[in-house]
């Protein structure tokens, strides 16, 4: 594990290597209805190394296929920092 790295490469993918797995789980309440619970839904075949789309037009999903080059993606992080509550 100590060799698992993912690099958010500029205006890119993330850039993924050591081989960790890629699975897609779905929040879910727990019996009770008060909190919350990951169910697994898909496992992704992955290599060691693979890079994962972040501009959202790639056709081969969660899997980047180079679709930020053409369509102008900006990878700069614009997200509030400011607190949730306020």
């Amino acid at each position: 594990m100590d060799n698992q790295r993912i690099v958010v490469s500029e205006n890119g993918p993330y850039l993924v290597s050591g081989g960790p797995p890629l699975r897609l789980q779905v929040i879910v309440p727990n019996q009770e209805g008060m909190s919350w619970d990951l169910r697994a839904e898909k496992t992704f075949e992955t290599g060691k190394d693979y890079a994962l789309c972040r501009c959202g037009r790639s056709k081969t999903a969660p899997f980047c296929d180079g679709s930020h080059a053409t369509t102008g993606f900006d990878g700069e992080e614009t997200a509030s920092r400011r607190p949730y509550a306020r």
